[in-house]
């Protein structure tokens, strides 16, 4: 994995201070202390006028600037949350928080140990915050935007003195066109080096980039192998995108580095210009090679290329819709329960047998799926997910198996793979499958006890190597016993089964809560805890899912950096049907009387102003007194 020329590998804050005074008190360029990425940065910033000692702030983040900043970089941040989900596990107990930026330096997705961090590092990471270096200052992140290439930014080597309690590593995120498009940033508020830290976020970049390259709508993309003697960049490996016709839709940094070609839109060319054969007769032999095909540069230097699998393809197999709702990118394992469970699911996929998830709509269930295979020893591969219940049931086969020229109406040239090869080497997420039809079924079984596919309208039979994770709402027992789904299936299906209790029976609501709230960039504090303790209460019949949505709903209604009110939360909360557990005995009456006495107590006994700090109207809140018995709650005036 590339790093900087230059990067230092050790901590050495006393240098680093002797080299800010021959810089700002001397005007000197120090050599061979500070990365001269840093030093350009110090440079610009005194350009624009900064100064070392003024005041940095994080300015508040407007609602409608983070809706419009995440609308923008739908596909970045698509791409990028699995890997900043892996990244953030693999540094949190270091103290670290993850950040991504676009290239601009603002603030999309923040993950990892940020709750437990200082205010500034909390106020910096938050969706939708300038963090670019004329906003703060030189930064980990600014730097690699600027010199396109990893960076780590200790400490004094900050710009402004109010920013050196940070320690980061950075590294930009590039285009399939080879163009920065964002970064990476791994950092803490506490002294100390972690080696390992600038590593990790080249890697996560590397990982975002060949998601994205994959999601490139070409008729195949080719991956370079240098090995025959060629010379790359350290880095990431050399990719190419081609149309059907041959023509070079994409090249990303390191192939245009092995083709002399620059960053930015591609001149006119095709694969004959590059390349010494055919496009058709090289595309054949692609296909039937299972090991790539030799290929050969016009100017002599020999390279193999290895297709990955047809593009098109990828891209609808990848390719999920942006999330208008903050919905974990991780299993949240707060509760005990779950957190054994899941440890134990874990290491039974381990084992290569399939794991059913079952649970109510919205419980998180390929949240969960994701998570095994980021837990696994396949997390390098692939993960690709199906609902079988929003694909009609005549287009699920060519889905799930694949299909070949003209195997039925509609059936795209040259074929294309399923994703059940797509999920080759990684983990196949089949959900609701108590939705597959049932000829669907009995060609899956074939699949899972084979360990092979054949495309629709094609006798061959194509090895494959994968995880099956499966899920579902509805009871597959009781689908057998109506005729719906095969029970020799159902038995091979559930290798283990994982189930996921609903939102209202979880002992870790909070924890959640309090993620769905910083992945919005708001902090936890913002909900008072007699508005926690109302939502609590409630159903959530909808469970994370609604949940998630309750919350971004709170957040767009809320006074900017202003506390949640139940008003906020919307109010079918405030005539919803209250939990099982709250109403079979005494718990809501005794949350709602001790939150009534709570408010009463600070504003004198008085109901308007009592209504105000709980967040609901004075109507709502006699009613409240009249349940709770008013004549026993001490203090109560108008």
């Amino acid at each position: 994995m590339s790093v900087a020329t230059g990067a230092i590998t050790s901590y050495r804050p006393e240098a680093i201070w002797s080299a800010r005074r021959a810089f700002f008190d001397e005007g000197r360029a120090p050599q061979g202390v500070v990365h001269e990425g840093v030093l350009r940065s110090w440079v610009h910033c005194c350009e624009i006028g900064r100064s070392v000692d003024e005041p940095v702030e994080f300015q508040p983040v407007e609602r409608a600037r983070i809706a419009h900043l995440l609308g923008a970089h739908a596909e970045l941040l698509d791409a990028a949350r699995p890997e900043l989900t892996d990244l953030a596990a693999s540094v949190a107990d270091a103290g670290y928080a993850v950040l991504l930026t676009d290239r601009h330096g603002n603030a999309l997705a923040v993950d990892g140990a940020i709750a437990q961090r200082s205010v500034p590092l909390r106020q910096a990471f938050r969706a939708g915050v300038d963090l670019s270096e004329s906003a703060i200052g030189t930064t980990a992140m600014a730097v690699a935007i600027r010199e396109a290439q990893p960076v780590r930014v200790l400490g004094p080597e900050h710009f402004h003195t109010e920013t050196q309690i940070f320690h980061c590593s950075a590294a930009p995120v590039f285009d399939p066109q080879g163009e920065v498009i964002g970064s990476i940033d791994v950092s803490r508020d506490m002294p100390g080096l972690v080696d390992s830290t600038l590593w990790l976020a080249a890697r996560c970049a590397h990982r975002i980039e060949r998601r994205l390259f994959q999601r490139v709508p070409a008729l195949v993309h080719v991956e370079i192998d240098a090995g025959g003697g060629a010379t790359l960049p350290a880095g990431s490996g050399a990719w190419l995108a081609f149309g059907d016709g041959g023509e070079l839709l994409a090249a990303n940094r390191p192939a245009r580095h092995l083709l002399g070609l620059s960053p930015g839109p591609l001149a006119v060319l095709d694969f004959e210009q590059l390349f010494s054969e055919r496009f058709g007769a090289w595309v054949s032999a692609l296909r039937c090679s299972g090991h790539g095909a030799a290929m050969r540069l016009a100017e002599g230097v020999r390279l193999r290329a290895m297709t990955l699998e047809d593009a098109r393809a990828s891209a609808r197999a990848t390719r999920q819709p942006a999330r208008a709702t903050p919905l974990p990118a991780k299993p949240i394992l707060g509760d005990d329960r779950l957190a054994r469970a899941f440890e134990r699911t874990l290491r039974v996929a381990e084992s290569g047998l399939p794991v059913l998830i079952t649970g109510e709509t919205g419980t998180g269930k390929e949240v969960v799926a994701r998570g095994l295979h980021a837990g696994g020893t396949r997390a390098g591969g692939p993960f690709i997910a199906l609902n079988c219940a929003a694909i009609p049931a005549e287009l699920l086969a060519g889905e799930l198996f694949g299909h070949v020229e003209g195997a039925f109406t509609g059936a795209r040239r040259g074929g294309a793979p399923g994703k059940i090869e797509a999920a080759h080497g990684g983990t196949l997420f089949l959900d609701e499958i108590g939705d597959m039809p049932l000829p669907l079924q009995a060609s899956l079984l074939r699949v899972l006890d084979s360990a092979e596919v054949v495309r629709l309208g094609c006798t061959r039979m194509r090895p494959v190597d994968l995880q099956i994770v499966c899920a579902t709402h509805r009871s597959l027992p009781a689908l057998v016993t109506q005729g719906l789904f095969r029970e020799d299936l159902m038995y091979r299906v559930s290798g283990h089964t994982l189930h996921l209790m609903p939102l209202r029976e979880r002992q870790d609501f909070d924890t959640i809560l309090d993620t769905l709230l910083l992945r919005l960039g708001a902090e936890p504090c913002r909900i008072p805890p007699s508005v926690r303790a109302q939502l609590r209460t409630w159903r959530w019949p909808g469970n994370v899912r609604e949940l998630a949505h309750a919350v971004q709903r709170a957040l767009a209604l809320a006074s900017m950096n202003a506390d949640l009110t139940l008003d906020d939360f919307g109010g079918h909360l405030l005539t919803a049907s209250p939990s099982a557990d709250a109403t079979s005995g005494s718990v809501l009456q005794q949350l709602t009387r001790q939150a009534i006495e709570q408010a009463l107590q600070q504003t004198g006994g008085s109901v308007t102003q009592a209504a105000r700090l709980l967040g609901i109207g004075r109507a709502t809140l006699y009613r409240r007194l009249r349940r709770a018995d008013s004549g026993n709650v001490p203090g109560v005036r108008s």
